[in-house]
């Protein structure tokens, strides 16, 4: 009995703890993460919860610093680009990047950003940790600025000891949202006041958009188009548009039976012709 549990207890060091959705781990562990794809150290006095399309989110247990952690498709060139824009963490809350990129390896880039939130002593770091065939984990940390030596300490270990999982056992690849936009053509409608509003949203690739916007005046007796290019890039659960023209638009993207939903409408899936 002895020799068994033995065996077990360094296979689940070696393996890792398989991370189940909704349930709550506590550090120090190993922890094999299928909704990312990877294999990653949780730290002693950290905890762990994976929530389905929310990413997984790590919290200390006596303060109340968080780290939020998701699955991303991209390269060293977009992770450079990545780190140079600001980016939403919430509805309200937009972050800017600070200092410089820090590249600790030929994988992990780290960058410190500043919010907008006047008056709060709060500080963020972001990573991106790339992995094999563009597939890559940004990892985004939240903390009191009086405790940055520590946080820096955490989140290093965690960026250091991350690693991918085979291709074979990323069962959640399907769902990713990114990978499921990239290169997409969507249409829907929503009611705006007294128009109803079309948008047809062309996803390249490249990272950029085009998107046309069509209102009706109800009724159908005035119409009037906008096109609009620019950068998109996935911000937790939401598309974030950024504007060639300086407009940004945040767009909250669910599932329903296998479908998207765009602000909660309905969106069709198109061929796209104008871009991959």
């Amino acid at each position: 009995m002895r020799l068994l549990l033995s065996i077990l207890l360094l296979a689940a060091l070696i393996f890792g703890v398989e991370l189940e959705s909704g349930r709550t781990y506590s550090g120090p562990e190993k922890l094999t993460v299928t909704s990312l794809g990877v294999s990653m150290g949780l730290p002693y006095h950290w905890r762990a919860i994976a929530k389905k399309g929310e990413g997984l989110l790590l919290f200390q247990e006596t303060t109340k610093e968080t780290i939020v952690m998701h699955s991303k498709s991209m390269n060293a060139t977009e992770a450079i680009n990545y780190l140079n824009v600001p980016h939403y963490l919430d509805k309200d809350l937009k972050i800017f990047p600070q200092e410089r990129i820090t590249k600790l390896n030929s994988r992990i880039y780290r960058r410190a950003f500043s919010g907008n939130d006047v008056g709060r002593n709060s500080s963020y770091l972001f990573y991106v940790i790339l992995g094999p065939q563009e597939r890559a984990v940004v990892m985004s940390a939240h903390y009191d600025a009086a405790h940055e030596s520590a946080m820096m300490a955490v989140t290093t270990y965690i960026a250091q000891t991350l690693s991918f999982t085979p291709t074979k056992q990323l069962k959640s690849a399907l769902h990713d949202l990114e990978l499921r936009l990239k290169g997409g053509h969507f249409a829907y409608s929503k009611l705006v006041g007294d128009y109803e509003e079309k948008r047809e949203l062309w996803l390249c690739s490249d990272k950029r958009f085009l998107l046309i916007e069509e209102r009706t005046v109800t009724g159908g007796m005035s119409r009037i188009q906008e096109q609009k290019l620019g950068k998109w890039s996935v911000e937790n659960t939401r598309l974030l548009l950024q504007g060639d023209d300086g407009l940004d638009q945040l767009i909250s993207i669910t599932f329903q039976d296998e479908a998207l939903l765009f602000d909660g409408h309905r969106g069709f899936e198109l061929a796209n012709h104008h871009c991959k």
